[in-house]
């Protein structure tokens, strides 16, 4: 890993902080509701999501969820057809609302893959 000044990652994201991508394997006709991919936040720690990436070989909706104070969260990001998608930006996608430690940071499936789909799901994540 190259080491990156810390300046450097305070522009960057706002924190001196590296994220890093959690990568989950393919999964082939999801039931509804199934965690693509889950990232635990560390004990004493605050979690942020800064991307993510969703694959789907047909329309779906897709829901990113967290905890935070104790409350459930959630962004729906819907697909109307085929594809994928990925999204990076230097202000974590639940800022001011970081998730709380020892829960789980997943993407979901809204409704259950077709026969045969391939559907897979990343985060960019850190934690402070």
């Amino acid at each position: 890993m190259t080491y990156i000044p810390a300046q450097a990652k305070l522009e960057r994201w706002g924190r001196n902080i590296e994220p890093e991508w959690v990568h989950a394997d393919e999964v082939t006709a999801p039931s509804a509701g199934t965690a693509l991919v889950t990232k635990s936040v560390g004990t004493g720690k605050t979690g942020y999501i800064y991307g993510f990436f969703i694959s789907a070989g047909e329309a779906n909706d897709f829901k990113i969820n967290w905890t935070t104070g104790g409350n459930a969260k959630s962004i729906r990001i819907p697909f109307s057809g085929k594809g994928s998608v990925q999204y990076v930006d230097f202000a974590a996608l639940n800022e001011g609302m970081g998730a709380d430690a020892g829960t789980d940071i997943t993407i979901t499936n809204v409704n259950a893959g077709g026969s045969g789909v391939v559907y897979q799901a990343r985060i960019l994540y850190a934690e402070v």
